[in-house]
């Protein structure tokens, strides 16, 4: 009886443990390329239109609707990526405590993302998606967020001799 046991374990460790790690990976293997697929560059700002360099070497959300449920959801993703030195939260339009872009500065290029209330842009100014303010698309521009933004470089273990 024993030596069924080890080897029901044995063929436990050989064969199901590894396959189930496969499947769990390649799950969010999928995720991933799934998610990368959606943010496929959809325009970019060239350094020349953003002048002021306000929105360069930043992940970007822009918002283009200042709605009081907005500022609510905007209070959350702030708290979420405050650590991230290379994240801003921009308006169009001036509001509150929040920083905005002057008037007038890059109008014509969102004029095409009229009814959506957020942009996302990357740090090399390439708008990646932009996202109405229901709450399956702000999980998903979350998501988005996430897998855009610059990760910090770690630093190297140095071994002193």
């Amino acid at each position: 009886m024993s030596k069924l046991v080890s080897w029901i374990a044995v063929i436990l460790l050989l064969c199901v443990v590894p396959f189930g790690s496969w499947l769990y990976l390649s799950k969010g293997l999928n995720y991933r390329k799934a998610a990368l697929s959606e943010l496929q560059v959809k325009d970019s700002l060239s350094i020349s239109e953003d002048s002021l360099r306000i929105l360069n070497n930043k992940t970007t959300v822009l918002v283009l609707n200042k709605e009081v449920k907005i500022m609510d959801i905007l209070g959350k993703i702030n708290d979420q990526f405050k650590n991230s030195p290379s994240f801003q939260i921009m308006f169009k339009d001036s509001v509150g405590t929040y920083s905005y872009l002057p008037k007038g500065y890059l109008d014509e290029r969102f004029l095409s993302y009229q009814g959506k209330d957020f942009i996302l842009i990357d740090n090399k100014l390439q708008i990646r998606n932009s996202y109405n303010s229901d709450v399956p698309a702000i999980k998903k521009m979350v998501e988005h967020i996430a897998i855009i933004l610059p990760r910090v470089k770690e630093a190297d273990i140095i071994i002193k001799k």
